[in-house]
């Protein structure tokens, strides 16, 4: 009975003294609960910071949460110089105290009183695999965005940074073959991850020019605060992104779709009651060995080939669209069975030179005409075709829109 009671009185001191554990303990405890908001105060002294503009507290308000979580600070108390430009040393303050604090050090690393203030930086960031040593040689100048990246890249461990978003291309990353961009794959990494998300829209990356201290801040929170990070998918190819409508098909619904960038569900809408008759698929290998799968889907009367990423289904790109039936019709009012001299007419006016013409040769495998129309960006073309039903004159036999990168 005593032994008992001794047993019982151990386990209720136990239970006594983890009810006491400080908030100071739990904020050094590794991971995503280290990131807390300590240092309040210190954003409402800075004078430099119009609350209207897209950083400020009104806004997004990432400047407040980088000083909060105490990983970007100001260059004096009163002064953020929220559009002043990033240096490399302030990019590996920042990696290695979001490194410091994600694995559990009790405090985040304070500047050195040796020659340079972010000697202890950059000796914490060659001994933790941030930077390799001499990597850079001069720290003071600004960082460009590609080398922001492969710095926060190394911020946080896998586990930290796990994909989110479907990216297989970025229009300035990976596009031009004759000027490939350095840190890519830290890039690709981070725009995965939600950390990097670009240009709206485009999602252009611009990884030559520098940044600013407030898009600085933006990443810091992302990077210390996942719920926060950007959803998107990118399954275009090198910036086949826009969606126009001269290249798109209509249903007798009324239903419209284009090639380019969609929702898996709008593309399920659109054939949604037709037969399936044919579907195939294969392993295509995208950008920055990001894996996609080429399917191509054979309905009653329409055929879409498109690509989509098996893990993360949530947007496909289609990048061909063909029919064979008059149920569909393009924005130009052109559809399987219009003369040949109704198909002029539609393309009458400024876009009649557009519209490119190829008769038949001799020697040819093609035996009949056909018309197309499209246009170009840097890496793309876009461009609606319709095969004639003989050599000369004739009606639309096909009507077929496809994107082809280049």
């Amino acid at each position: 009975m005593k032994a008992l009671k001794k047993l019982c009185c151990t386990l209720l001191v136990s239970l006594l003294c983890l009810s006491f554990v400080t908030p100071a303990l739990a904020a050094s405890t590794p991971g995503f609960q280290a990131f807390a908001k300590t240092n309040l105060g210190a954003y409402e002294k800075f004078t430099d910071i119009d609350q209207s503009k897209w950083y400020g507290s009104s806004k997004q308000g990432v400047i407040q949460t980088a000083c909060e979580l105490n990983i970007l600070n100001g260059m004096s108390p009163t002064k953020f110089d929220p559009e002043g430009t990033l240096r490399l040393n302030e990019a590996v303050k920042i990696a290695c105290v979001i490194h410091a604090l994600y694995i559990g050090q009790a405090d985040p690393l304070q500047p050195g009183t040796g020659k340079h203030w972010a000697d202890p930086y950059l000796a914490y960031a060659e001994a933790n695999g941030i930077l390799q040593k001499d990597e850079f040689t001069n720290y003071d100048r600004p960082a460009t965005r590609s080398e922001m990246a492969h710095i926060f890249a190394k911020s946080l461990p896998e586990d930290g940074l796990k994909k989110i978003n479907t990216v297989l291309s970025i229009e300035d990353v990976d596009c031009d073959l004759m000027l490939p961009i350095q840190y890519a794959s830290d890039i690709f990494k981070l725009y995965r991850a939600g950390v990097l998300a670009g240009e709206p829209k485009t999602h252009a990356f611009r990884p030559t020019s520098t940044i600013t201290r407030a898009e600085a801040a933006a990443i810091v929170a992302r990077l210390a605060l996942p719920a926060t990070r950007e959803n998107f998918d990118i399954v275009w190819m090198c910036g086949a992104y826009y969606d126009q409508p001269e290249f798109s098909l209509t249903n007798a619904e009324g239903k419209t779709l284009s090639t380019g960038q969609h929702s898996y569900q709008e593309l399920a809408d659109f054939v949604d009651g037709l037969t399936l008759i044919e579907s195939s698929e294969f392993q295509d290998e995208g950008k920055q060995q990001g894996e996609v799968t080429h399917v191509t889907n054979s309905y009653e009367g329409l055929t879409v080939h498109y690509f989509i990423d098996p893990e993360n289904p949530r947007d496909v790109f289609i990048f061909q669209l063909s029919t064979k039936s008059p149920a569909y019709v393009d924005q130009r009012g052109i559809r399987v069975g219009c003369l040949e001299e109704e198909l002029l007419e539609k393309y009458s006016g400024p876009d009649a030179s557009k519209l490119l013409c190829s008769y038949p040769q001799f020697g040819s495998f093609c035996y009949v005409t056909i018309y197309s129309f499209e246009v170009h960006s840097d890496n793309n073309t876009i461009r609606v075709s319709y095969p004639m039903s003989g050599a000369y004159g004739g009606y639309v036999q096909e009507l077929s829109i496809y994107t082809n990168w280049l």
